[in-house]
């Protein structure tokens, strides 16, 4: 079975630029640095025979015409994000590594895609923090996160032997769980009153929100109440959870494949050079040596 690593590039970028203006404010080209020390840790520990790298759309999405305040409470990223987000574009570029993004479509939607369309005959390794991707988790799909535990080891693979384990619940429960406790980092209120804990009990006994509300007469008459009151609000927030499998992606898998003769060519040095990436460069001649 051949491996695909997807990448969530687009938060990878947000995370290593304000890893970075943490370490100085004036980072230079720290960020890109930061972006592909992760990037490279992963590729070479996973030995991946396909690599994708998916970035966001530019403007509003498709889920915004389903809720205009989708979003809505983020900070515009400073220009030098953008600045950044070029240079890494350029440096993909010249290591013949792809990478996407579609107006309209958000970084997780490829990922579903790509997914979805590959899973049943190859394993899926997924690179993100970001817990939309959860529902993806399937028999041959993994997420790939940094380890919040006292471990040793710098990332752990979420699957389906250790998800319920951490959260209590299961993949295709991650878009019920929203719809109810939300996600403030999206603006989805989900059900006022109702958090993950409560969230989390009634899927356990009802298995989604559809069976949650066939029997609002077991739950008490406040949360009855609760429940009524929101119910526009709790499946809106379902539906807007839920990653899109069907966008518009027309290459094949072929197209993605990967081995270390992606790093022998003079342009990957030039063009690390010319950014002073130095350290970039150390870390691929080990890689193709």
């Amino acid at each position: 079975m051949k491996t695909i690593l997807l990448i969530d590039a687009n938060l990878l970028l947000f995370k290593s630029f304000y890893a970075a203006t943490k370490i100085n404010p004036n980072p230079n080209n720290l960020p890109a640095h930061l972006f592909f020390i992760t990037f490279l840790e992963i590729l070479k520990a996973e030995k991946p025979d396909y690599v994708f790298l998916a970035f966001d759309g530019i403007g509003k999405t498709k889920r915004h015409e389903e809720f205009e305040q989708y979003k809505s409470g983020r900070t515009k990223a400073p220009d030098e994000l953008y600045k950044q987000k070029e240079i890494i574009r350029e440096i993909l570029d010249a290591m013949n590594l792809k990478h996407l993004s579609k107006n309209g479509d958000e970084a997780d939607d490829l990922i579903a895609t790509l997914t979805n369309k590959y899973k049943d005959n190859n394993k899926i390794l997924i690179l993100s923090e970001d817990k939309d991707l959860l529902q993806l988790v399937d028999k041959n799909v993994s997420v790939i996160q940094k380890n919040k535990s006292k471990s040793n080891e710098r990332y752990i693979k979420i699957n389906l032997d250790n998800f319920y384990e951490i959260y209590s619940f299961y993949p295709h429960q991650v878009i019920d769980y929203k719809g109810m406790a939300g996600d403030s980092s999206d603006n989805l209120p989900g059900i006022k009153g109702v958090g993950p804990k409560t969230s989390i009990q009634l899927l356990n006994k009802y298995n989604n929100l559809e069976g949650i509300y066939e029997n609002l007469n077991n739950l008490s008459q406040k949360q009855k109440e609760i429940f009524l009151e929101n119910k526009e609000y709790a499946f809106m927030c379902k539906k807007l959870a839920k990653l899109n499998t069907s966008v518009d992606i027309d290459f094949d898998l072929e197209y993605l494949k990967f081995d270390n003769n992606n790093f022998k060519n003079e342009k990957i040095f030039n063009t690390l050079e010319n950014f002073k990436l130095k350290k970039i460069i150390e870390i691929i001649k080990k890689i193709i040596n």
